[in-house]
């Protein structure tokens, strides 16, 4: 029997997954939030339970983990020419030379405190051409390389900058996600250029294309896309037209080029909707079917109709009112029967099939006397319910949200129609060029109300779908599925029976989603907010817009004091469902302005791992979205908007805080000359995202705070040696770079050392950096902060991991299921990079939920005997999973020939230990060793024996682990 292998529930979103974004109750999740009285008081931190469907995570073949990437990058950095350095040195000391691992061209070319070229009356596109032509350096491409960018989209946006796009074709098939963007000014001055575009790219698709044929049709790509993540196929009439194929339900497949660093290859890219809330975006390997790329959509939240523009029970803005939907342009003159409009789609999928099925409709209101659909309140539902936070069903009677189908599902209609009007205008100015929704372009928004309704036993909504909401976010020209639930359930004391169509700012937080994923987007229009830093800014930018929108239309108050924006606030009955208000300053003192462990103020970069407790995106979103609310505060809400907003579509692919504080810095550079630049480098210093802030990659969660301006002055040079700590001998082909101004890619403050160990990194401004990264095959990612000054060494000394697939550590042998199809197998605990991980089952291998743990365990051959110093582990959750699958209790043994094991260490993990290596000091057992076996004993749930099979928490079914390093002399 195959075992269906499913990823993250909807209230736990993985660090590596933030495209999967949904609305999550609280920094401690569904659990926590039966915490939160009506007082606003924060919950104690809890485990986030899993409370939703298990979806899998994403992947990219092109980057399949992070110490992959640094050794291209290695590599990358050790073969630049002197004329690609003096091109990067000629930039100054805030230019930015990115250079892609895989393509060996650049991921981003620009400048903090410039731009590129100067004023010019040619066309945007000729400007950016002719940059690229001008310097083969390092774009590396030639005239046949050129002649395979095909334009795919320019626009202007409020400020009068182009954002262009250009894919590369070759036969009629498009490379997937690479090819070029750029950005010019109105006046013709270029911003940046970006999109990691494939060198020799005509010659690799012949030479492809000659050696292998494709053997996948468009459909059997649909299979192995829907196959992958446990779904079942449906069946759906086909209709294929140059050489794409669309089936009825919406699913699409269209060949595609995919570069990775091991060669080009053939591909099918598919969008699959597999029910419920699998909404994935594939590229399937033409040749053998397997997964190149997997990309989970989903972002986790006549016409006179009555609504409510806030919450029902809103001082302001809680009164049902007259609102006419065709007036308005929202739904065509002749509209009868269905709320089909111009930018959503709008019906009860109480089933949850994502299928306007009989009864899930709504009829056009309004009659030739009266507006239509009254709400009918439960007042006696829930103890929260009032006349200020109105109860909309009554979870004790489950079949009570009927009442209120056509008011729930006429007011989500509404509220996203407005709020797509609402975007379009400046200074967001999120227009169809930009992406926005809009039927006219074939992908208007699918509002699925009262979402899972009917799928409980009783007739009410089952734990999947309660106290939640989602969007999934398709590439521009295929619609998005919006999916709002009911909150309450029985007895629950702080939760308002209501549902999140009723709530403006829970639906203006997905739609946001949307805005976000559609800007933020390579070179062919993908969405790249992939990484923890990227989803927690995708939370944070949802929060932003959508409390933006009620304080400026005077729904919500916000005054000079702090700790009064709040989000959920209706579904909380007069809390958040977050940690803080959204306008805690730091050093604020209110009582909405107090972190879980009772500091007082707002946020800094330093909190972002332990928000919540523990990294995640909602909660670690947070600082983002306090610093937003800054900028809001120091630059009027106009400019703020524009320049948040034009940062978006400046930014890199799956940006840290760093990168998107440049974009925004870059953004002002558009919008003033620069004249606001040192404002906003002290909004982001007073937060802890200074000059010389530390972040490894978008995937670190553990980032090191700064609170300086950009230094002025002469640059200096960083030199020093990499040698092995046990052995003394060089390390030769390791990555140096500076954390923070270099995300593991070649280019800007990033070396490579040399036989001799030696490294060199020129056109560094002096100070403390917290985050200098060292990054070797078969050795610890090592990190330590260094001190830059004229003549400065820094050496580094890392460890050997014997363990390490890099350096000969092979798997030889494991148990429980092999989930290496999903990119989680047992290889995933040696690959050295914590993106990645082993997953297994808690029970059986067929992901039965238990509370009996059925010990797992992956055996590790050294290449050498070893006698072994200390282990490192990291037991976060992987394959997403939720944060309760990480391992709690283990094991490790070590043996000498793989058949007598002896224990040389055991203890139990907790919450505090994921997202972070743990060193383990043995205990016995540590001469002559060869192999080494860790078992899982149990996952972090709490009460596991209590909480599990029948509690939501995802370490019911998966427990898991990310990483094993071993260190010793040979």
């Amino acid at each position: 029997m195959t075992t269906s292998r499913r990823g993250r529930g909807l209230l736990a979103v993985s660090a590596v997954s933030a495209a999967a974004t949904v609305l999550a109750m609280t920094a401690g999740g569904a659990d926590a939030a039966q915490n939160a009285g009506a007082e606003g008081k924060k919950p104690a931190p809890a485990e986030k339970p899993a409370a939703g469907k298990e979806r899998k995570g994403n992947y990219d073949a092109r980057t399949p983990n992070a110490r992959t990437t640094y050794a291209r990058s290695a590599k990358v950095e050790g073969n630049e020419t002197a004329a690609a350095k003096k091109f990067r040195d000629s930039l100054g000391s805030q230019g930015v030379v990115e250079v892609d691992p895989n393509t060996g061209t650049p991921a981003q070319v620009t400048k903090l405190n410039g731009f590129l070229t100067g004023k010019s009356a040619k066309k945007a596109t000729a400007v950016a051409l002719g940059y690229v032509k001008a310097h083969p350096e390092v774009f590396k491409l030639s005239d046949a390389d050129l002649s395979t960018l095909k334009l795919r989209k320019d626009y202007v946006d409020d400020l009068g900058t182009h954002h262009i796009f250009w894919s590369q074709v070759v036969d009629g098939v498009e490379v997937f996600g690479n090819g070029l963007k750029a950005n010019v000014t109105k006046n013709g001055q270029l911003i940046s250029v970006m999109g990691s575009p494939v060198s020799g790219l005509a010659t690799a698709a012949q030479s492809r294309s000659a050696a292998a044929a494709s053997k996948l049709t468009a459909a059997g790509a649909r299979t192995a896309a829907i196959t992958d993540v446990g779904g079942t196929t449906k069946s759906a009439t086909a209709t294929a037209s140059g050489g794409s194929t669309k089936w009825s339900n919406g699913d699409t497949a269209k060949q595609v080029w995919f570069h990775t660093a091991d060669g080009l290859r053939k591909g099918w890219q598919t969008y699959t909707n597999s029910g419920g809330t699998r909404f994935y975006s594939h590229v399937v390997d033409a040749q053998t079917g397997a997964t190149l790329y997997r990309r989970n959509l989903s972002s986790e939240g006549n016409g006179d109709a009555l609504v409510t523009d806030n919450y029902p029970g809103a001082p302001k803005g809680g009164t049902q009112r007259v609102e006419n939907l065709t007036y308005n342009k929202w739904l065509p003159k002749n509209a009868k029967t269905l709320l089909e409009g111009t930018s959503v789609a709008a019906f009860a999928d109480v089933n949850d099939d994502n299928q306007p099925n009989a009864g899930e409709t709504v009829k056009v209101p309004g009659t030739k006397t009266t507006a239509e659909y009254k709400l009918t309140p439960f007042p006696d539902a829930q103890a929260l319910c009032s006349t200020s936070y109105i109860c909309t069903w009554d979870p004790a009677k489950p079949d009570s949200w009927k009442t209120n189908l056509n008011q729930d599902v006429t007011n989500g209609f509404y509220l996203a129609s407005n709020f797509h009007d609402w975007l379009a205008k400046a200074p967001i100015s999120f227009t169809p060029a930009a992406g926005s929704f809009d039927a006219a372009g074939g992908d208007p928004v699918l509002l699925n109300a009262l979402d899972g309704a009917a799928t409980g036993a009783d007739g009410g909504p089952d734990v999947n779908h309660v106290n939640n909401a989602n969007m999934n976010t398709p590439p521009d020209g295929t619609p998005p599925t919006m999916q709002m639930y009911l909150f309450g359930t029985a007895g629950d004391k702080s939760t308002v029976a209501t549902s999140s169509s009723n709530a403006a700012d829970i639906l203006y937080h997905e739609y946001t989603h949307g805005l976000s994923n559609r800007l933020v987007v390579d070179a062919t229009g993908n969405s790249t907010l992939n990484s923890i830093q990227a989803g927690s800014m995708g939370e944070a930018w949802s929060d932003f817009y959508a409390l933006d929108y009620l304080v400026s239309h005077g729904l919500e108050k916000d005054t000079t004091a702090p700790g009064e924006v709040l989000e959920g606030k209706y579904v909380t009955g007069g809390g958040t469902i977050r940690t803080q208000a959204n306008d805690c300053r730091v050093k604020a003192v209110s009582p909405n302005c107090v972190a879980l462990d009772g500091s007082k103020g707002g946020y800094t970069y330093g909190d972002f791992p332990t928000i919540g407790g523990t990294p995640e995106v909602h909660a670690s979103g947070e600082v983002w979205a306090q610093t937003l609310w800054d900028l809001r505060e120091r630059f009027g809400r106009s400019y703020a908007l524009s320049i948040i907003t034009r940062a978006m579509e400046l930014s890199p692919a799956d940006p840290t805080m760093l990168d998107m504080r440049n974009a925004i810095v870059q953004a002002d550079l558009v919008a003033s000359g620069g004249k606001n630049a040192d404002v906003i480098w002290t909004v982001f210093a007073n937060r802890g995202m200074g000059w010389y802030a530390g972040v490894i990659d978008g995937g670190d969660a553990f980032p090191a705070e700064d609170f300086h301006k950009p230094p002025t002055g002469a640059t200096t040079t960083l030199t020093g040696t990499v040698k092995d700590k046990d052995t003394g001998a060089p390390v030769a082909g390791a990555l140096v770079y500076v954390g923070g101004h270099s995300s593991g890619y070649a280019g800007d403050y990033a070396g490579s050392t040399d036989a001799t160990g030696k490294y060199t990194i020129t056109g560094v401004a002096p100070g403390t950096y917290p985050k200098v990264v060292v990054s070797a095959p078969g050795y610890e990612l090592l990190v330590q902060p260094v001190k830059i000054t004229p003549g400065t060494q820094a050496n580094f000394v890392p460890r050997r991991n014997w363990a390490a697939a890099s350096g000969g550590g092979t798997i030889a042998g494991f148990n429980g299921p092999d989930f290496s199809s999903f990119n989680c197998g047992p290889s995933g605990a040696i690959d050295n990079a914590q993106g990645t991980g082993w997953g297994s089952t808690t029970g059986d291998d067929n992901g039965t939920p238990t509370n009996k743990m059925i010990d797992k365990h992956v055996d590790v051959k050294l290449p050498a005997a070893v006698t072994i110093s200390a282990f490192n582990v990291d037991p976060s959750n992987t394959c997403g999973d939720p944060g309760s699958a990480s391992t709690g209790k283990y094991r490790i043994e070590t043996s000498a020939d793989g058949t007598t094991w002896a224990t040389a260490a055991e203890g139990t993990f907790d919450a505090t230990n994921r997202g972070k290596y743990n060193l383990v000091t043995p205990t016995g057992n540590t001469t002559g060793v060869q192999y080494v076996r860790f078992w899982m004993l149990s996952p972090q749930v709490p009460d596991f024996e209590t909480n599990c099979p029948a509690g939501a928490f995802g370490g019911c079914q998966f427990t898991d682990m990310t990483e094993l390093q071993v260190f010793g002399t040979k």
